[in-house]
């Protein structure tokens, strides 16, 4: 096999696994095992190259699965982006069929309390997908602390989240 069809292989196979607990929110719930598998396990991308591919994928408008073909191009061009992108869609397409179809056909107390479970699992994800984006962008202990407190902010105060983007730019432009 050539190098190029063993990379492709080995960014299908994760992208197929990670796509498996990307539970409830999508990509942003496995930012922080993308980060340590692309980043520090395989070296494939750096952590400038992972926070700015994240950002551009958060900014454009569509859905926020955007950043698994913007780390398959980054890896190997077009054709990482079309094998990474397929390899995260089509298995949760498959399952989520098959089990939708299943269990709305046996809906029962049980299985409406399974599925409020994943509620806090998602929660947590998110918690450590913030975690990570934060330590691989924010390389002063200021920096950290701007985050800091537009977190604290924002769920103290309720507005877009938007202001709270451009609070935190502002911040970052004035004090860094």
């Amino acid at each position: 096999m050539t190098a190029h069809l063993v990379l492709l292989l080995g960014l299908a196979w994760r992208f197929a696994v990670l796509s498996l607990f990307a539970i409830g929110a999508g990509v942003s719930v496995i930012i922080p095992q993308m980060h340590q598998e692309f980043v520090s396990q395989l070296h494939w991308l750096d952590d400038r190259s992972f926070s700015e591919l994240l950002a551009i994928s958060q900014a454009t408008p569509g859905p926020n699965f955007l950043f698994v073909p913007l780390v398959g191009w980054s890896v190997a061009a077009w054709p990482g982006a079309i094998v990474s992108l397929a390899a995260f869609l089509v298995l949760p397409f498959v399952i989520t069929f098959v089990v939708g179809r299943v269990l709305n056909r046996h809906e029962n107390d049980t299985i409406r309390t399974v599925r409020r479970s994943f509620r806090p699992v998602t929660g947590g994800l998110w918690i450590a997908a913030g975690i990570v984006v934060t330590l691989a962008t924010d390389r002063s202990p200021l920096l950290i602390a701007v985050t800091a407190l537009v977190l604290i902010a924002s769920i103290a105060i309720d507005i877009s989240p938007l202001w709270w983007c451009v609070a935190a730019a502002v911040a970052g432009a004035v004090f860094v």
